[in-house]
């Protein structure tokens, strides 16, 4: 199945996890080298990753320590994961985002991060009903 948008065709998606949008700062340092090292804010996040938007220097292929703070949440997530892509955003001091696929999550930390985007995204989309053609009727 293929579908357009913005007049560029996109194959079929291939994402295996449902994506929630899910606004957490996070502080992360490469396994590689120490001198890499900063923050930024999570743009959204799956079973599998998160994507990351910072103004720090991440490169493809390395290895990250993740420190995540989940609003409301005194015990910030720590996990390890590798950067799968990174993708320049236009405009000015955008910063760059960067996909991180995590390695090692503890299914508690997990749970927790999910459980945040997922009422984050309860909240926001469920009433937002601005396009009424894919709103269906509840009975």
């Amino acid at each position: 199945m293929k579908t357009e948008r913005k007049g560029k065709k996109m194959g079929k998606e291939k994402r295996r996890f449902k994506r929630f949008d899910a606004f957490m700062n996070v502080h992360f340092r490469s396994r590689d080298s120490k001198s890499i090292k900063g923050s930024g804010l999570t743009k959204d996040l799956s079973r599998e990753g998160i994507k990351v938007n910072t103004i720090g220097l991440m490169k493809e292929g390395e290895m990250v320590d993740l420190v995540i703070h989940v609003p409301d949440d005194t015990q910030p997530i720590r996990t390890t994961g590798k950067v799968v892509w990174r993708k320049s955003c236009s405009g000015r001091d955008q910063g760059t985002d960067y996909g991180v696929s995590f390695l090692m999550m503890d299914p508690v930390d997990k749970f927790r991060a999910l459980d945040y985007a997922y009422n984050y995204w309860l909240e926001t989309k469920v009433n937002d009903f601005s396009d009424p053609e894919k709103v269906t009727e509840l009975s």
